[in-house]
């Protein structure tokens, strides 16, 4: 093979590709998706409804007047009796939110009802149930002519949380969360996962179009198609680790920008947090801390992973799990004249990428298990399997790179059979391809 001409193909596709409009607008709209993702609920739950909404109670069994009480912007107005009617005749004159009908039932346990014309507060109606679901548990309770009843109740109630500690290598604790380790692999798992089959589909769609205008020809009678394959991959490669890059730094800096407009608050409490800075990310959020301890509970967590060899993982499996089913899916496209002719193909090769995900929610629970272990070293489940497994810590440093080994091993066996596969179908046109065709190219011998 030609180095110098394969830099000349991954040169031609890197700069065609980030010239593109789509290239643009994804890159620049994504980072507004997902800062929009982040800071919308942050922003939503600053914002509240402040209107004044009125509950009219038709209560006859009395529960309701016993334990609801005015909030902040909710006033209720209670009444014995009421003509359900009339209220549905003079609703919207009336300028109240709604109507909640308490009526209590043979079995003592109460119904209740609620009516408007428009949709009624979600929270109104869960406070509703909760107060009433309460009393009545209280009265039952009562029933039974229990003496000191409610002592006894406050002193079996009894909440145990389950702290969960990490020994370090040098004999310290540390309190760490599971569900903080969850979320790290999942979110990890599941973009090795989105940006193997996207950037993989366009290296479908790319060898398809150079096919279908019959430009492949032209660059085939400078390279050899093995070249121009190995070119294109990396190229696109390249393409995606740019892409990756720059959605990293401007969703920060989106961040960083509406955390300025929220208000001085923020900037306030980001100054405070400053002097834990040099304790890294978990300092920053350890700083937050209301006294409950979680915040810091999860500052711990995150300290006990090893951030650069997870990092370092994260980027050696993306690039090898790509390229290995981006060599899969060029050889797929070269024996494709439409995108809609690759399914028959595309799904035996798609269908590990998704076992890995359904792998990956079972690695959750049982990290250590043998499905789990086996799954993240086998080469087409590995990019999704491993990262699953190394928030949670104890993967040994052989399975590591023995599983790394495999990958990039099973690439340079895909590139070697897809180059075959390649070479024959890139220059072919207007043929149905088969299983059997594919299977008797890639034993052609090599001359």
């Amino acid at each position: 093979m030609n180095l110098k001409k394969i830099n000349l193909i991954v040169g031609r596709e890197f700069i065609i590709r980030v010239r593109k409009k789509s290239f643009l607008i994804a890159t620049f709209l994504t980072p507004l998706f997902m800062a929009a993702l982040i800071a919308v609920p942050i922003l939503m739950t600053a914002v509240k409804d402040t209107r004044e909404k009125v509950i009219e109670v038709l209560d006859p069994s009395g529960i309701g007047q016993a334990v609801l009480e005015d909030g902040t912007y909710t006033r209720f107005v209670f009444n014995e009796i009421g003509d359900l009617e009339e209220y549905k005749r003079t609703f919207d004159s009336k300028d109240i939110h709604a109507v909640c009908v308490i009526e209590e039932t043979e079995n003592h346990v109460p119904d209740i009802k609620m009516y408007s014309t428009g949709q009624i507060d979600s929270e109104i109606q869960r406070y509703i149930a909760r107060q009433v679901s309460a009393e009545v548990e209280k009265r039952k309770l009562s029933s039974y002519n229990i003496p000191q009843l409610e002592e006894i109740i406050e002193d079996i109630k009894t909440n145990i949380p389950i702290k969960v500690f990490t020994w370090t290598e040098t004999g310290d604790e540390k309190e760490t969360i599971t569900e903080v380790y969850m979320a790290i692999a999942y979110l990890s798992s599941f973009l090795i996962y989105m940006f193997i089959f996207m950037y993989g589909s366009m290296v479908i769609r790319g060898v398809i179009e150079e096919k279908t205008n019959r430009i492949v020809e032209v660059i085939v009678s400078s390279v050899k198609p093995v070249e121009l394959m190995l070119g294109k991959i990396i190229g696109i490669a390249l393409v995606a680790l740019l892409q990756f890059l720059l959605w990293i730094i401007l969703t920060g800096i989106i961040l960083l920008v509406v955390m300025a407009i929220v208000g001085t608050g923020a900037a306030v409490e980001m100054g405070q947090a400053a002097p834990q800075l040099q304790g890294g990310l978990s300092g920053a959020i350890a700083s937050f801390d209301t006294g409950d301890g979680m915040l810091t509970a999860i500052a711990s967590t995150l300290s006990q992973i090893n951030a650069v060899r997870f990092l370092l993982s994260f980027c050696l499996y993306f690039v090898g799990g790509y390229l290995m089913y981006a060599s899969m899916f060029a050889a797929i496209g070269s024996v494709s004249d439409a995108e809609t002719d690759t399914q028959q193909f595309q799904l035996p090769i798609t269908i590990p990428l998704i076992l890995g995900l359904f792998i990956m929610m079972h690695t959750f629970q049982h990290p250590d298990s043998s499905l789990s272990v086996w799954a993240s070293i086998i080469p087409f489940t590995s990019p999704m399997v491993m990262l699953a497994r190394l928030p949670f810590g104890g993967v040994p440093l052989w399975q590591l790179l023995s599983s790394l080994l495999l990958l990039f091993l099973t690439f340079l066996a895909a590139v070697h059979f897809s180059a075959k596969i390649y070479k024959v179908g890139i220059l072919m046109y207007g043929k149905k391809i088969t299983w059997k065709e594919l299977w008797k190219w890639m034993r052609y011998k090599n001359k």
